[in-house]
């Protein structure tokens, strides 16, 4: 418990938080701890630092729906509300394999990776939130909005 109370201490000093004193148990503590982790973590995700997406994925028509993820925080944000781990694909799309899009349809956000294979986007994977498999509509929905660009 020494080095959590610890670490919130820190933590709390380098996100300019004051320190909460009414803290009387030990998950009230760590729920504290790990709200100021993610603070932390969001801190230093470069704020404007363009991912460097290859032309053809930035030229790429998609309908309204779609919303191509241009930075690295927008990113790690994307992962974050998404809870999944997007932010480690950060590699593939600056290596101009990839791109990742964040796909509003019916009420559902899912994440989408797209690659080219043959001079044609296809899907390289489609979740929807905690890592959930897509379904048939949906994943239609993009193949179909794929095939027309």
């Amino acid at each position: 418990i020494y080095i959590l109370i610890n670490d919130y201490i820190k933590l709390s000093y380098e996100t300019n938080n004051l320190i909460n004193l009414n803290i009387n148990s030990i998950n009230r503590i760590t729920n504290e701890h790990n709200v100021l982790t993610i603070e932390l973590e969001k801190k230093q995700i470069p704020k404007n630092k363009k991912l460097k997406i290859k032309e053809d994925f930035i030229n790429l028509k998609l309908p309204e729906e779609f919303k191509l993820i241009e930075t690295h925080k927008e990113l790690y944000l994307h992962g974050m509300e998404q809870k999944n781990c997007v932010y480690t694909r950060r590699r593939e799309i600056e290596d101009g394999l990839s791109a990742i899009y964040s796909l509003n349809y019916e009420g559902g956000v899912y994440t989408l990776e797209i690659f080219k294979r043959k001079n044609k986007f296809a899907i390289k994977e489609i979740k929807a939130k905690y890592n959930e498999f897509a379904n048939k509509e949906v994943i239609n929905f993009v193949e179909k909005s794929l095939k027309a660009v």
